[in-house]
């Protein structure tokens, strides 16, 4: 039996709580998600909401920066964060008899932050360290500069962690507000899985996240409109030429969701994948080769990634470009399509085995669809996929001429 026993609870300050018990491990992951992300932030915002992420760690009113992460990590327990377009999110792994603690150190970094004005300083540095890194990193450069041009001008495509002059600028009091404002009980989702019982967190929780509700705006969201058509070349004096193609995509509650995950997979995911085995195993043209997707509350990319040496960069794109013009004009078999079917059974069943995947397929559930999805309905959805229905969603996608081009190198 693949899944635990599921519960749901929304609290009077619209704070909700989903959990699921899995008694065969002793272990917990709990996740608070907050519904803010980079997308969420004004021009001259953008990096707070990752910026704050980092600030949380920094210290509360009542703890040091080494009494959050020695708290969890003198039981053996592990506490990390990130920051993504939509969604920030604060979690960890420990005991089953660590729960409270865990939710104890949760709540204070999340709801009463020091924010102290020295502390904002120092961080910056370290900010702006992280920007020049991925800026000096070209296979992470390509797909910042991709997400611009795939979304345009909406803040969606805007670089999570922000621009040097968007860092330097932030201050305390611009940091408080937007904590204040955007960190309520109505946009936190707190997510558990493993050795758990539900009325206990629901109690611990209560106690520990009080509140009375929004205490600002509730939070609009405009989905980004489709970009004119973008090609682009970054020049970087280095040895490799990193390209992606690709275009918008779907969001993460489309209908067309398993169609487009069993896509992807036969195109360019693994080393059976179409794209590995032409670009790399029968013309060696390049190393590193791939394709992905991205899927958000109201959008969503489809790319394909390239680094080779600048000789080879016509033929390297050109042999992508053949294997989407492949799956648009619908050659695609039933074997190729029950591989990557079990593909994609295989990745849901062993990341079943992670409590940490179990949290976050909770949490993405109850954020993007309000509805809990099984592993067995998963397993179900992706049996019913049909050769026709991925030829379909290739045919809609894999259209040339509205692909964007985006690359960085010599």
């Amino acid at each position: 039996m693949l899944d635990g026993t599921f519960r749901r609870t929304r609290l009077p300050n619209g704070l909700r709580i989903v959990t699921e018990q899995v008694p065969f491990v002793r272990s917990v992951s709990l996740g608070v998600w907050v519904q803010v992300g980079s997308r969420d932030e004004a021009s001259e915002e953008q990096g707070l909401s990752h910026f704050l992420e980092h600030m949380l760690f920094k210290g509360t009113e009542s703890r040091s920066a080494f009494d959050i992460v020695h708290a969890l990590e003198s039981r053996g327990g592990t506490l990390d964060a990130f920051t993504s377009r939509d969604l920030t999110c604060f979690y960890v792994r420990c005991l089953d008899e660590h729960v409270e603690a865990a939710l104890d150190v949760l709540s204070d970094m999340v709801l009463n932050p020091a924010l102290d004005p020295g502390e904002i300083e120092k961080e910056k540095s370290v900010v702006l360290d992280e920007i020049q890194n991925v800026d000096d990193t070209p296979e992470d450069l390509i797909h910042d500069l991709f997400a611009k041009a795939i979304w345009g001008g909406h803040p969606v495509g805007a670089p999570i962690l922000g621009t040097p002059e968007t860092v330097r600028s932030f201050s305390r009091s611009k940091m408080a507000a937007f904590h204040s404002e955007r960190y309520s009980p109505d946009r936190i989702v707190i997510s558990a899985a493993g050795l758990l019982d539900h009325e206990r967190i629901l109690e611990q929780v209560a106690r520990h996240f009080p509140g009375n509700g929004p205490s600002g705006p509730l939070l609009r969201r405009d989905p980004p409109e489709v970009p004119e058509r973008t090609v682009r070349h970054v020049r970087r004096d280095i040895g490799q030429t990193h390209i992606c193609l690709g275009r918008m995509a779907y969001a993460y509650t489309t209908p067309k969701r398993y169609e487009f995950m069993l896509a992807n997979t036969l195109l360019g995911e693994g080393m059976s994948s179409r794209l590995f085995q032409q670009v790399r195993e029968r013309l060696g043209l390049a190393y590193s080769v791939y394709s992905y997707t991205e899927m958000l509350e109201d959008t969503g990319l489809f790319g394909t990634y390239v680094a080779c040496d600048q000789s080879r960069v016509d033929q390297a794109v050109e042999t992508v470009r053949h294997e989407l013009e492949e799956l648009k004009q619908g050659n695609i078999g039933e074997e190729e399509i029950s591989s990557a079917r079990a593909q994609l059974r295989g990745e849901l069943v062993l990341g079943m085995e992670s409590m940490g995947n179990r949290m976050t397929r909770l949490a993405d559930d109850e954020i993007y669809s309000g509805d809990y999805v099984t592993a067995a309905d998963s397993l179900a959805a992706i049996d019913r996929v049909t050769v026709s229905g991925v030829r379909e969603v290739c045919e809609e996608l894999l259209d040339d001429g509205k692909m964007h081009v985006v690359s960085v190198g010599p």
